[in-house]
């Protein structure tokens, strides 16, 4: 029975090659169109944009600022609370004098300041944008070639009217 089965399998095998044959060529064709093939992909990219606005600010923005004339209104004031100040609170009294004088500048340098301007004030602001990537995956050939105009996919790029070399495979077989 093993020879039987041995015997079959071989006939089958060997009958099976008889009955097809398959033959390759090296043809020529003509480039007669290419398309670009693209891919899209989208991420999101931060950028450092500039926003703008108007807002209202004083004319004067010195105000705070302790300048010269507080200085002389802290001497004055000094000057006023030494006077004014006794045995081992003189010092003391010079002290808070000093503070009350270049307070009271401060405070007259804000009164003056009741000006108000609007003015566009900018700043730096991190943004989030998405931005779509278009990247080139391959190109669509569509080549003339033993009489017929046939479309493959291809990474290389050509130009229209190119002569590129292409194998043929043709199988017979009997059914």
């Amino acid at each position: 029975m093993l020879k039987n089965f041995l015997l079959y399998g071989s006939l089958i095998l060997l009958t099976s090659n008889a009955y097809s044959k398959t033959n390759f060529y090296q043809v020529t064709g003509s480039i007669s169109s290419v398309e670009v093939l693209k891919t899209y992909s989208t991420q999101k990219v931060p950028r450092n944009e500039k926003r703008c606005s108007i807002q209202r600010v004083p004319v004067n923005q010195d105000a705070n600022k302790f300048g010269a004339d507080n200085f002389i209104g802290a001497l004055i004031g000094g000057a006023i609370g030494n006077r004014l100040g006794e045995g081992g609170g003189k010092s003391g009294a010079t002290a808070l004098g000093a503070l009350i004088g270049s307070e009271v500048v401060r405070n007259d340098k804000a009164a003056a300041n009741q000006t108000f301007v609007e003015k566009e004030v900018c700043r730096i602001q991190k943004v989030m944008h998405t931005e779509t990537i278009e990247r080139v995956s391959g190109y669509r050939l569509v080549i003339e070639v033993d009489g017929e105009t046939i479309s493959l996919i291809s990474n290389r790029s050509y130009s229209p009217g190119d002569l590129i070399t292409l194998t043929k495979k043709i199988s017979y077989s009997l059914n």
